[in-house]
């Protein structure tokens, strides 16, 4: 039996199920937020499949318990909120000479349609994905001041995701959400006349799904084969990255055309793959975990951002 012979994998770094949020942020994120704040592009997302835990990691506990509930109880505070305090903590240590402007953007692809979480659903047009800069047209864009201002702009993100419930999961994120955050800054004593500008994704997958384990139907069912096919599309690009293919198939999905510079190109990219502990995912788990090993192969070409 293929299931009782032991595998073993590589990975960077490994948490136990017992990890704090704050034990994952301050070793995989921090390090990568501080290079972020100095000009540098980052990406963190979340993989694996449905009721693992990833809107978890990345969110906290506002899916199920309340946005105000993850604000208040730090302990539990997700990747979002920790990045939006350790931006904030930056600029108010900043010398007086140097200058931040923040901005927000945040997107959910569902079903390969781009939906701007920032604007009500009656006043959205159809946006699309354009160029090489993957401007997305007519997206929302919020200037970030006080920690208020990122407050109740994530709020309002997670307020109008697609979330629904599935056997597996009471509150199963629909869609993909991406959290770009905008950071230039300058100094205007040392380098004058000289702007960095970073960009920084946030990225909260939805899972992958079994019709046989979701009892999906349906709308439901439409929706897992989509968020299936695009995590497909994803597996296909790391695949050609990690064996250094001539052609990437960034173009296949939305989800990998948003990601294509965050996959072999210009940013420090983080990915978090979140297992199961239940023997009933046995198959998920080491598909998982086999994902997670070959996107470890994939390398980036990182540079300062200077205007």
């Amino acid at each position: 039996d293929e299931r009782k012979s032991p595998k073993e994998f590589h990975f960077d770094k490994v948490f136990s199920a017992t990890a704090s949020q704050s034990q994952i942020y301050e070793r995989m994120i921090r390090p990568i937020i501080d290079q972020c704040l100095d000009g540098y592009n980052g990406c963190i997302f979340v993989y694996g499949q449905t009721a693992s835990g990833k809107t978890y990691t990345m969110q906290g506990p506002s899916a199920s318990t309340g946005f105000e509930e993850s604000v208040s109880t730090s302990d539990n505070r997700g990747i979002i909120l920790r990045v939006a305090d350790q931006i904030i903590e930056c600029i108010r240590k900043s010398k007086a000479s140097t200058t931040y402007s923040v901005t927000a953007s945040y997107l959910e692809i569902y079903q390969e349609q781009l939906k701007d979480l920032l604007c009500p659903a009656d006043q959205q047009d159809s946006k699309s994905a354009t160029g090489k800069e993957l401007y997305v047209e007519g997206l929302t864009e919020r200037q970030l001041s006080t920690p208020l201002d990122y407050l109740k702009m994530i709020e309002l993100g997670i307020k109008h995701r697609t979330v629904a419930e599935t056997n597996m999961n009471k509150v199963s994120s629909r869609s993909h959400s991406v959290l770009t955050l905008i950071i230039e800054h300058a100094d205007n004593v040392n380098q004058i006349g000289v702007k960095k500008r970073s960009k920084i994704h946030l990225i909260d997958l939805a899972g992958s799904e079994r019709v046989d384990s979701t009892g999906a139907t349906g709308t439901r069912l439409k929706e897992g084969a989509s968020i299936n096919q695009s995590l497909s599309s994803l597996g296909n690009v790391i695949n050609a990255l990690s064996t250094h293919a001539k052609h990437v198939p960034y173009r296949d999905s939305k989800l990998t055309y948003l990601l294509s510079d965050s996959l072999g190109g210009n940013s420090l990219t983080a990915m978090i793959a979140c297992i199961s502990p239940c023997a009933a995912s046995y198959d998920e788990t080491v598909g998982t975990l086999r994902f997670a090993e070959r996107a470890k192969k994939v390398t980036n070409q990182v540079r300062v951002n200077v205007d």
